[in-house]
């Protein structure tokens, strides 16, 4: 049992450092990582052969916390019209995330993950080209 709480620790000490570590472009990719990472952690609990509810709720909430902080981080002085449709696609998102989460139906999941994959894709060539 201690191995495992010390290896928690590490791996909590490890996502902190990385955290503080982050640039705010690598702190937007790390939020869309996990977004589709609680995603797809949802989507295996609503799966029919493992239908664990309590960690499908808790993933969902996760990721609609997380696009909630990326919708609510945008600048709209600052970024316009794209800051705006990302806000739109975010808000889409966080109500399909509601949807499934109300229902415990995995389908709604498939058109949040494209988006954010796509963000996320997005924002990855956004992050070379400004190197």
């Amino acid at each position: 049992m201690l191995a495992t709480g010390t290896h928690s620790a590490a791996g909590n000490a490890y996502r902190v450092q990385a955290v503080e570590s982050a640039s705010p472009a690598q702190l937007v990719l790390m939020l869309y990582d996990g977004a589709l990472g609680a995603i797809a952690a949802s989507t295996r609990a609503l799966t029919a052969d493992q239908r664990d509810l309590a960690t499908a709720h808790r993933e969902l909430t996760r990721a609609q916390d997380i696009i909630l902080e990326l919708q609510l981080s945008l600048d709209h002085d600052r970024g316009g019209e794209i800051a705006s449709s990302l806000e739109g696609i975010y808000g889409f998102c966080i109500d399909r995330l509601t949807q499934a989460n109300v229902k415990k139906d995995m389908h709604p999941l498939a058109d949040v993950t494209r988006f954010i994959t796509e963000l996320r894709d997005a924002w990855v060539v956004a992050m070379g080209s400004a190197t």
